[in-house]
């Protein structure tokens, strides 16, 4: 049962953090730079994060936990392929905080997405499984906030 709620959580926070991007999706795409796979890769991460939650969100209400746990993970990878391009031309910057969670999206999140994969397909450590798909969640969720946070605090001086 406690893996089923935090699951669930876990797909309503995706989501919600999903409709700005459904919005950027249907509206202009001008802001994106290129053409090609990078733009390509972007649209497919805008288009595909809401369905992989409202899938994980179904999977967990029905206590396919399994497959909710894959469809997270899933949105993790769809989130790493969609940062890749701009590391292919750019690099990787390691500096600031920003540099660090730019580091963490690209290597460990994925990494942690595919072990949460491979867990869940087979059925072992299904905690271990819920913990590597929520982090990434967790983390995207506080860096959104504090950057809100910032922004207020900005705006009311």
């Amino acid at each position: 049962m406690g893996l089923r709620v935090i699951l669930i959580l876990m797909a309503i926070v995706e989501a919600i953090g999903s409709i700005p991007n459904v919005g950027t999706l249907i509206g202009d795409m001008s802001q994106f730079l290129g053409s090609g796979l990078s733009s390509f890769l972007i649209k497919t991460h805008f288009a595909t994060t809401p369905i992989f939650a409202v899938a994980a969100l179904a999977l967990a209400a029905m206590d396919h936990i399994r497959h909710a746990i894959t469809a997270l993970a899933l949105i993790a990878l769809m989130r790493w392929l969609s940062l890749m391009p701009s590391v292919v031309l750019h690099g990787l910057d390691f500096f600031g905080l920003i540099g660090n969670r730019t580091v963490v999206q690209i290597i460990a999140f994925p990494l942690m997405a595919i072990c949460a994969i491979v867990y869940a397909t087979r059925n072992e450590r299904l905690v271990l499984s819920t913990l590597l798909v929520s982090l990434p969640i967790m983390t995207n969720l506080f860096f959104r906030l504090a950057l809100f946070a910032i922004s207020i605090a900005i705006a009311s001086f």
